[in-house]
C-alpha cells in the first residue's frame, strides 16, 4: 500500500495497524535497548501486556533528560555499524543524539515527499528554504524531499534578509519554506529598505513555531500567497510528521509512523487536551516509547473533510516545558542554565526574553554578583561577550547579554 493511501484507512483498520506496530515496537525496545527493558521491568510490564492501543498508557514515558543521560548511543536499537547518519541536538550536560539507518532515512524521505505533495509542491516549482542553522535537520529533509519531486531547491546559507529577498525575486521562487517569525522579518526588511517582495511566490510553508491567525492573515495578504502549516519535533521527525491539508482544519499526523496520546502532564491520565506523547512505530535505529514532547495539543480523531482519516493535531500555546523559541529554534531552560554554569562556574540570577520583533535578538539579563564583578567596563563587556559567543556556538543563534544591578 502506498503512503498516500494509508492516510485514508478506516478507523478499524487504523486500530488493528496500531496494535500490531505497537506490539512490534515494544518487543524491539525490550529486546534491544537495556534502558527500556529495565524501565518496563521496574513497572512490572512486558511487551505482551499491550493488547489494545489504550494499554500503552500503562507504560513509562521517555523524556529529553533520558535521551541526554544515555548519550552517546545507549538508546540505539541497532549496532553502530548499521547507523548511516547521526544528528546532534543541544542539551546539557550531554547533547542529544539521533541515529538513522538506511531504512530510517528512506522512510523519512517518503514522509517529507508526502507532506510536500499534500502542500501542492510541483516539479516546476522553485523552493526557497529560509531557516536558521539550528534547524539544519529540517533543511536537509525539505531539500531531499523537494528534489525527489523534481522541484528546484535553493537551500539557506549565511546571508542578510535583503539578499534573501533579492534571490527570491531574481530566481522567481514560487514556494518559501520558513518560520512565521522569519517571514515577518522579511516583511519588516522589505518595508524598512523599500525592497519589493517576490511576487512569484504562491505558497508559504510555515514551520518550526505556531502562527497566530492575525499573523497568518497578514502574511497571506502582504505576500499575496496561500499559507500551510507543518509541525515536527527534532528528536522524532521533521515537518513530514504533521501538516495541514487544503482544508486547514488541523495538522494530519503521520499515524503510520507514530502513535499519539494526549495526557494531563500532572497526572499522566488521558485527557482531551494536554501534553502530546508520541511513540515511534517504524523507526529502527532510535525507537522511542511515549516520548514527552512538552507541547500542548488537542487531538481530533474524526475524519477530516478532505477525506483523510489520520488523527489531527491542534497545537495550543503555551506549551508545558520551560523553553523559548527564536525563529523556530527551541531554547530549553535546562540547556540555557547548564550553559550559564559552564561559562561562569555557577548559575547567576537571570531573565531571558525573546521579543515579538523578529529582528530583535534574544536578551539575557544577568544580575551582577561578587563572582561576576570585574573592576573595569572593558572586563565586564568581555564577560558578556564570552557568554554571547558560547550561546551562538551552542544554539546557533545570536544573544545579547545585559548586566543588571543586584
Amino acid at each position: 500500500m502506498e503512503q498516500k493511501d494509508l492516510e485514508y484507512l478506516s478507523l478499524e483498520d487504523w486500530r488493528q495497524w496500531h496494535i500490531e506496530l505497537l506490539q512490534a515496537t515494544l518487543t524491539r525496545l525490550y529486546q534491544r535497548v537495556p534502558f527500556y527493558r529495565e524501565s518496563l521491568e521496574a513497572a512490572g510490564l512486558l511487551p505482551e501486556d499491550l493488547a489494545v492501543p489504550e494499554d500503552l498508557s500503562r507504560f513509562p514515558p521517555t523524556t529529553r533528560k533520558d535521551l541526554a543521560e544515555h548519550y552517546p548511543y545507549e538508546l540505539f536499537a541497532v549496532p553502530l555499524r548499521e547507523i548511516v547518519r547521526l544528528h546532534v541536538f543541544p542539551w546539557h550536560p550531554n547533547p542529544i543524539v539521533k541515529g538513522y539507518t538506511r531504512q530510517d532515512l528512506e522512510a523519512l524521505r517518503g514522509l517529507t515527499v508526502r507532506f510536500l505533495s499534500a502542500a501542492g509542491l510541483r516539479s516546476d516549482d522553485i523552493l526557497y528554504i529560509a531557516l536558521e542553522p539550528g534547524m539544519a535537520v529540517w533543511i536537509e529533509d525539505l531539500k531531499e524531499g523537494a528534489e525527489v519531486l523534481g522541484a528546484t531547491v535553493i537551500p539557506p546559507s549565511p546571508r542578510r534578509p535583503e539578499t534573501d529577498l533579492r534571490i527570491m525575486k531574481d530566481f522567481r521562487a514560487s514556494v518559501l519554506a520558513t518560520t512565521p517569525s522569519l517571514a515577518r522579518r522579511f516583511l519588516r526588511v522589505s518595508e524598512r529598505l523599500g525592497l519589493p517582495l517576490p511576487r512569484s511566490l504562491r505558497l508559504l510553508l510555515l514551520l518550526g513555531e505556531p502562527v497566530s491567525p492575525r499573523d497568518r492573515a497578514l502574511l497571506e495578504e502582504v505576500f499575496g500567497v496561500q499559507t500551510l502549516v507543518a509541525y515536527g519535533i527534532a528528536e522524532i521527525l521533521g515537518p513530514g510528521m504533521a501538516y495541514e491539508c487544503e482544508r486547514r482544519q488541523g495538522l494530519h499526523l503521520a499515524a503510520d509512523h507514530l502513535y499519539p496520546e494526549v495526557v494531563d502532564p500532572e497526572t499522566g491520565r488521558t485527557a482531551p487536551e494536554g501534553e502530546l506523547l508520541l511513540t515511534t512505530l517504524r523507526v529502527r535505529a532510535n525507537p522511542l516509547l511515549r516520548f514527552r514532547t512538552g507541547d500542548r495539543v488537542r487531538l481530533l480523531r474524526e475524519k477530516c473533510p478532505c477525506g483523510r482519516t489520520t488523527p489531527r493535531l491542534e497545537i495550543l500555546e503555551p506549551g508545558y516545558e520551560e523553553r523559548w523559541s527564536f525563529r523556530g529554534v527551541k531554547i530549553y531552560r535546562q540547556a540555557l542554565e547548564g550553559l550559564l554554569r559552564e561559562t561562569y562556574g555557577h548559575l547567576p540570577e537571570y531573565r531571558f526574553r525573546t521579543a515579538e520583533d523578529p529582528e530583535e535578538e534574544p536578551l539575557l539579563e544577568i544580575r551582577m554578583n561578587e563572582d561576576l564583578f570585574r573592576p573595569s567596563i572593558v572586563a565586564l563587556h568581555e564577560e558578556a561577550h564570552r557568554f554571547e559567543r558560547a550561546f551562538r556556538e551552542f544554539f546557533g543563534l545570536p544573544c545579547r547579554v545585559k548586566w543588571v544591578e543586584a
